[in-house]
């Protein structure tokens, strides 16, 4: 599914050449998840004004674990993505603090974006997950896809799959925003802790109709990864609530996230001079 991030304008690579010991290496283990030299370079090109030691700073932040739990990981980590990363820095003999950014929010081309195949990661097993995509280094979905014409090569054996990774190589999840699974005929997206019935079809890809007559990975693709509209979704469409079992984690779906814009759109058109 490489060629259709290609067509949305990622750079792509196979994992096993970006390995420790590969071509064209950016890991220096297989435990490493993150693109440290990716994150840093877009850490400088978008806080321009940041010393390069701070920049340091603000990647080993993101690094830096707070917490046992997964899940709260992966909310310290969204955090810093949506309301940027708090640093101290001497400007003019004056410590001043300011906000790092780790995303272009407002610039998707200023960003770094990229789509890895057979992505190899150890934790306590070996594992290799079918598609990593990254953007500025971080790893902010991971995508299962199972054979159709294999056995066992289900999209739930695909869910399964992620399951097996979550216990096996948790470090891939701590920046995750979306998972998704597909077995060439379905294609479901959902967080990485959310269960199999909370999985769902994204089924539009620029919202004006549901799209029959293409592959549902195809479609899930280009609807969801469309730089801008990813960066849409990561930055207003993740939801984090304490609920009596526990910190839950939610992505909205393709219809919510439509109705969503569609209402805004429409406020805005109405307030405006030309407006009702």
């Amino acid at each position: 599914c490489l060629w259709y991030f290609q067509a949305l304008g990622y750079h792509t690579a196979a994992g096993p050449s970006i390995g420790p010991d590969g071509s064209s290496s950016e890991r220096s283990s297989w435990d490493e998840v993150v693109l440290d030299g990716r994150l840093l370079q877009a850490v400088a090109r978008i806080n321009p004004g940041l010393p390069a030691a701070v920049a340091d700073q603000v990647v080993a932040r993101v690094q830096r674990a707070e917490s046992q739990s997964a899940m709260a990981e992966n909310q310290r980590v969204h955090r810093l993505l949506v309301e940027g990363v708090p640093v101290e820095h001497r400007v003019d003999g004056v410590v001043r603090t300011s906000l790092a950014w780790l995303i272009d929010w407002d610039h998707p081309e200023n960003n770094d974006w990229l789509a890895v195949n057979q992505f190899t990661v150890v934790g306590s097993k070996t594992r290799r997950p079918d598609v990593m995509v990254f953007v500025n280094g971080l790893p902010l979905a991971l995508i299962e896809l199972k054979n159709p014409g294999a056995e066992q090569a289900t999209v739930k054996g695909a869910w399964n799959q992620v399951q097996t990774y979550r216990n096996d190589i948790p470090a891939a999840f701590t920046p995750n925003a979306v998972c998704v699974v597909s077995d060439g005929l379905a294609a479901l997206m959902g967080s990485f802790s959310a269960g199999w019935e909370h999985y769902a079809p994204w089924k539009t890809i620029d919202g004006r109709e549901v799209v029959t007559n293409k592959p549902p990975l195809e479609v899930l693709i280009r609807g969801v990864f469309e730089p801008e509209r990813f960066l849409d979704i990561l930055r207003s469409f993740i939801v984090f609530s304490d609920e009596p079992a526990g910190l839950v984690k939610r992505v909205a779906k393709y219809h919510q996230y439509w109705a969503v814009n569609a209402a805004v759109a429409s406020t805005i058109e109405a307030s405006s001079p030309e407006g009702d």
